[in-house]
Parts: structure tokens; C-alpha cells; sequence
């Protein structure tokens, strides 16, 4: 063999060499980011992180030279508790022990809770710059500051009876914390609260007398006003019954009243009628009188008239009506 074939075969072994070695670093510069994270990439030489892009679930082209940075996209947990047993393990940021917290009024206690708490993808970036990735002793510090400083806020009576009001005054308190610091708290689980065994006895009988003594005086006050709707009903009545007959007697009035003024006109157009047929008919009053008379004594209804007499014109009758 000749100088040219070694030499080709030298440019060809050399080819597939640099051949093999771009498809590795080919293959080498994709990352992959799992369902349940996301990512930012950092430069592997400079430390420095692509702020402008967070990267979520996929395969993704980086280069060689850039690596992923992942954060958990679902809820993390912080825990004070002796219990173990609990949470998920996967994304548990702290398990600590409960806390020693105080009252307002100088009481020492315990409590045990657990928080869920999330990172905005749109807060990943500050937050990343804020906390790097170390940020859980941070994070659970600031919580765990803003948990004591709401204890403060409650006497040692209002938490034994009113913890639901403790747990939401928390709510409030952590989220203010956590978005200052670009999370969001998802849920607060208050698991226990615990006295010393003599506080809570003390608390226990506090709690009792307190509970009686606004029981006694829930009753004297049910007492007397039931004394006093008896007396408002007696008093209803009498003036109910005063009111019936004053109303019962102007209707009467009412009623006789109509009937008087009914009678007035009827016997007024009777009178008037009566006048016009004597016209009519061009009768003397005394055969007028006669015609009224044969009508009368013929009729067989009760509301017809009878004549008493005439006056002295002759035009108006004076006339009592029966029935009208």
C-alpha cells in the first residue's frame, strides 16, 4: 500500500472520530425536565442564568455549555412536628420540631402545624436570584418568625376557645410573608396547639364559670322579656277591643246615615215624579190623591208608597215610604 491509501485511510479514521464526538455533544446539549418541575438554565462556565425563560415539562435544547436548574412546580412542605408520618416526603422543604411560641399576655406554648407553599413560574427567576437554590432554611425561618409573631397578637383564653381564629390570623400573616418573597402559601394545616397541663386546667375552669355565668344571665333576660310580651299582649288586647267598638259604632252610624239620606231622595224623585203626572194628566189634587190611593191599595209589594197628604200648593206630596 501506498503513501495515499494510509493517508486516506488516516483522514477517514479521523472523520469518524470527530464524527462520533459531535453526536455525542449533540446528544449531550438537550436536557430533559420533568412533569413536576421546571427549570432555569445557567451557564456551566459563567454561573450565569438565562433570566429572560423558564423552561417547563420536555426535552430542550441547551448546548454544552448550559445546565438546568430545577425547582419542584407543586405544592412544598414545611412542617413542626414530632410527627414523621406525614406530608410528602418528596417535596417536604423542612421537618422541624413544634414550635415554642408565646401569648400576649406571657404564656408559653407549643403548636404544631403544617404549610404548603408554592413558586409563582413567573416569580421563578427573582426568586432564584433572591434565595439561589438553597432557599429552604430561609424560607421556613421567615415562616417560622411570622407564625410567632401572630401568637403574640392572642391572649392564652382566646386561643383555647378560638383557635379557628388563631389559624386564619396565621393564613393571613404567612401568605403577606411568603409573597413578599415571591411564594404563595396554598394551605395552612393547624395541628395542635398545647398549654402547660396546669394552663389548661386553669383555662378549662375559666372557660366553665365564664360559659354559667353567661347562661344565668341569658336566662334573666329571657325571663323578663316574656314577662314583658305578656304584659304588651294584655295591653294589645284591651286596646283591640276599644278599637272594635269605636269602629263598629261609626259603621253603624254610617249605615242608619245612608239609609236616611237614601230615603230623602228617593221620596224627593217620587214626590217629583208624582208632580209631573199630575201635569201630565192635567188632575186636580183630589183625583190625584184618589189615583195614589187605588194604586197603593192595589199593589203587592211592601215598597210601595202611601200618601199621607198634600201641602198646600199641591205640588209636593208629603209622603212615608215603606221599605225603599
Amino acid at each position: 500500500m501506498n503513501s495515499i491509501g494510509y493517508t486516506t485511510i488516516a483522514i477517514t479514521v479521523v472523520a469518524l472520530i470527530i464524527l462520533f464526538i459531535g453526536m455525542c455533544l449533540f446528544i449531550a446539549a438537550f436536557s430533559v425536565v420533568d412533569p413536576t418541575y421546571m427549570a432555569i438554565a445557567r451557564n456551566t462556565i459563567t454561573s450565569k442564568i438565562t433570566e429572560d425563560k423558564v423552561y417547563f415539562e420536555g426535552r430542550h435544547f441547551l448546548g454544552v455549555d448550559k445546565e438546568f436548574i430545577f425547582f419542584p412546580m407543586a405544592w412544598q412542605l414545611i412542617e413542626y412536628t414530632d410527627d414523621e408520618s406525614t406530608g410528602s416526603v418528596q417535596y417536604r422543604v423542612k421537618l422541624d420540631s413544634p414550635l415554642d411560641a408565646q401569648t400576649q399576655d406571657g404564656m408559653t406554648m407549643t403548636i404544631e402545624l403544617s404549610l404548603y407553599f408554592t413558586i409563582p413560574p413567573q416569580q421563578l427567576i427573582n426568586f432564584y436570584l433572591s434565595y439561589g437554590v438553597n432557599y429552604q432554611e430561609s424560607i421556613a425561618n421567615e415562616c417560622k418568625r411570622a407564625l410567632k409573631d401572630v401568637c403574640t397578637q392572642f391572649k392564652y383564653e382566646e386561643i383555647f376557645v378560638g383557635r379557628l381564629k388563631l389559624s386564619q390570623a396565621m393564613s393571613v400573616s404567612l401568605n403577606r410573608s411568603l409573597i413578599n418573597r415571591r411564594c404563595v402559601l396554598e394551605k395552612l394545616l393547624l395541628r395542635g396547639i398545647n398549654f402547660q397541663p396546669s394552663i389548661e386546667e386553669g383555662i378549662e375552669t375559666s372557660v366553665t364559670s365564664g360559659q354559667s355565668q353567661i347562661a344565668n344571665r341569658y336566662k334573666n333576660q329571657i325571663t323578663r322579656i316574656e314577662s314583658e310580651i305578656k304584659s304588651l299582649r294584655k295591653d294589645y288586647a284591651s286596646q283591640i277591643k276599644q278599637v272594635t267598638a269605636k269602629a263598629e259604632k261609626e259603621a253603624t252610624l254610617l249605615v242608619e246615615e245612608a239609609k236616611a239620606y237614601a230615603n230623602f231622595v228617593y221620596a224627593n224623585s217620587t214626590s217629583y215624579a208624582w208632580a209631573q203626572y199630575q201635569q201630565l194628566t192635567e188632575l186636580d189634587t183630589e183625583s190625584l190623591l184618589r189615583v195614589q190611593w187605588a194604586r197603593t191599595l192595589g199593589s203587592t209589594t211592601d215598597k210601595d208608597q202611601i200618601v199621607l197628604g198634600y201641602d198646600t200648593v199641591g205640588s209636593n206630596f208629603v209622603q212615608k215610604v215603606k221599605n225603599p
